[in-house]
This record gives C-alpha cells, sequence and structure tokens, in this order.
C-alpha cells in the first residue's frame, strides 16, 4: 500500500510540474503580454507567465530562421508555441499578434511579424531565462533582443 501511495504522489507530482499554469494560455490561445522589466528598467513583451521573450534580428518577413543559424538553435531558443490564436493581454496590441510555421513544423507565436523565441540557454549559449524577469538573452551575439510593447527590438 505504501508504495502505492508512493507512485500516486510521484505521478501526481509530475503532471504539476508538466502543468501550463492558467495564465500562460486563455481559452483562445497563447497569452502575450507586457511587464516592467526592473533589471533593463523597461516596459517589455512577455507570455502570460511573465517569461521573456525575444526577436531574432536575422528573422524577415515573419520567417523564423533559427534553425538556419545552427541545428541547435531551437533548443537554446526554443519557440514560443501557439496554442490557438495568439491572446492580446496587458499593454499588447492585438493586431500586431499572429503565427508562423516555425522549426519542426511549430506554430510560432509572431509579434509585428517577429518569430517569438524563449532563452533556454545551453549548446554553446550561457545559462538561459530560469524564472519570470530573466533577460540573460538580450542582445546576446548582437542579434537577440527583447521586444518594446510597439514590437521593436531594445538595444
Amino acid at each position: 500500500m505504501k508504495r502505492l501511495v508512493l507512485i500516486v504522489t510521484s505521478l501526481l507530482l509530475v503532471s504539476v510540474a508538466l502543468a501550463e499554469p492558467a495564465t500562460s494560455v486563455s481559452a483562445g490561445g497563447t497569452v502575450i503580454k507586457t511587464a516592467y522589466n526592473p533589471t533593463l528598467k523597461k516596459t517589455i513583451v512577455v507570455d502570460g507567465r511573465g517569461r521573456t521573450v525575444y526577436l531574432l534580428i536575422s528573422d524577415a518577413g515573419g520567417i523564423p530562421s533559427c534553425a538556419a543559424i545552427s541545428p541547435d538553435c531551437p533548443k537554446a531558443w526554443p519557440a514560443v508555441a501557439a496554442q490557438g490564436k495568439p491572446v492580446a493581454g496587458k499593454g499588447i496590441n492585438a493586431s500586431l499578434l499572429g503565427v508562423a510555421k516555425g522549426a519542426g513544423g511549430v506554430k510560432q507565436v509572431t509579434y509585428k511579424k517577429h518569430p517569438l523565441y524563449f532563452f533556454h540557454g545551453g549548446f554553446g549559449a550561457p545559462a538561459g531565462d530560469k524564472k519570470p524577469g530573466h533577460v540573460r538573452g538580450q542582445a546576446f551575439y548582437g542579434i537577440w533582443y527583447v521586444l518594446s510593447p510597439k514590437g521593436n527590438a531594445i538595444k
């Protein structure tokens, strides 16, 4: 019986750890919003959980180019996946949101035609963002930047 309780508890903990918080995906789709970042002392674009999102300056016309840089790029810089139609949260202009086909066929959220990415780090890159508010990928190699609420790179 103790073994069964241990197994059930372990499975429950794993399922909770893998679950997305309700604020990151609404009934309509992936939430994109703004938040003030104390490190940059600016309001930036984040996902519904408050995680910083980035643009890659080599992306043109809304087409993601991360995978073309290196096969490890999508591992270090995973796409902000679109769960349904993206939803404009606080401070976001809904007309600037869109979806593009990213690496591996992932539906990737775009803002002002910039495909959005998270920074996980590794694969030759330094430690990535571990919690909301981190901006460790800002200005990385001079090609990765956080976005302003207007959808422009913050340099």
